[in-house]
């Protein structure tokens, strides 16, 4: 029987455009390419998500890289990441449901330090019993040794929880140690129906 929920945070409690956000910070393809490819999808990347690097390491490291004109967009964009982010009113909701029906929730997530300072503008963490974030133990999902250590932190079952992740390795990982899951796609009403076949509880 679920007892506990488990959610990703990108993409799951909040809503995020990649691309769109990007092109906050830049105005033509090309710039685009470079924050995409050798910032987000770079190994600094990862190692603030693992909390084994400073932002300032991090910013100094991709800025050897990259052409000059993009130094200070890439020193924006790793301070600024995430501190504005577009509300997800119906997945709050469907939070909200869980939490009054007595189902403990968790946010296991890959994000680095600032998620202390921007979780504050995230309405459905407030719900959260337990945080599970990637800087804080050196682990980053789907390594499985990331999710033995969220069942030690917080004394968890991995059969008497459900996680709810929008990238299908992580769910993969999951499922491969026990833990029941849901790869997200965007579409609450979706996620509603595979609760209810799970005969997890929702609504009034």
């Amino acid at each position: 029987m679920v007892k506990n929920i488990v959610f990703d945070m990108g993409n799951v409690l909040t809503i995020y455009n990649a691309r769109e956000y990007i092109y906050g910070y830049v105005d033509n393809e090309e710039d685009f390419r470079w924050i995409k490819n050798h910032l987000c999808a770079s190994v600094e990347w990862l190692q603030m998500d693992r909390g084994t690097i400073t932002d300032d390491e991090a910013i100094k490291s991709v800025c050897k890289r990259i052409p000059e004109h993009l130094h200070n967009t890439v020193e924006r964009f790793v301070r600024e990441y995430r501190m504005v982010q577009p509300p997800n009113p119906p997945m709050e909701k469907l939070v909200e449901e869980l939490s009054q029906n007595g189902y403990d929730l968790y946010l296991m997530s890959n994000t680095s330090h600032r998620f202390r300072i921007f979780s504050q503008y995230i309405k459905s963490i407030a719900y959260m019993k337990g945080i599970w974030i990637s800087c804080e133990h050196g682990l980053l999902k789907p390594e499985p040794a990331a999710y033995l250590d969220f069942f030690q932190t917080f004394s968890l079952k991995p059969e008497d929880c459900l996680f709810i992740d929008d990238t299908p390795a992580n769910i993969e990982a999951a499922g491969n140690l026990g833990m029941d899951g849901c790869v997200y796609y965007g579409d609450v009403t979706e996620l509603r129906k595979f609760l209810n076949e799970k005969n997890v509880k929702i609504g009034c």
